[in-house]
């Protein structure tokens, strides 16, 4: 009895899994929608839980305009985000690659670390 049961929480999980992340991923996407507002961001996307933003050219506010979409999309998931800021033309630029400007960290609405300089 106690293996049916736990073979269906398992199943219920799996099942719920990929639901959950694409909900997460629209949460995500809805958190940063202040982006569309700022003039020197040409372009972001959300791959997972990583954001990247494609600057053309570095505001005056940068560190705090990526701290901000880190908060905020960090308070729509329990998971850690990262906010990937890259080059406006690395559209098909993906987390791993390199070339980055730099990285915001965030998780459960609360700042973990950034290499974007002040």
């Amino acid at each position: 009895m106690k293996n049916k049961t736990m073979v269906t929480v398992l199943m219920l999980a799996l099942w719920l899994l990929p639901i959950t992340a694409e909900a997460n991923q629209k949460n995500l996407a809805k958190r940063i929608q202040f982006l569309d507002n700022i003039k020197k961001v040409e372009w972001y996307k959300v791959e997972g839980r990583h954001i990247i933003i494609g600057w053309k050219g570095i505001p005056d506010n940068f560190y705090g305009l990526n701290y901000r979409a880190a908060l905020d999309a960090s308070k729509s998931t329990l998971y850690e985000v990262q906010v990937w800021s890259v080059r406006y033309p690395q559209k098909n630029w993906s987390p791993g690659d390199g070339g980055q400007v730099c990285i915001t960290t965030a998780k459960m609405g609360r700042f973990g670390d950034s290499n974007c300089k002040k």
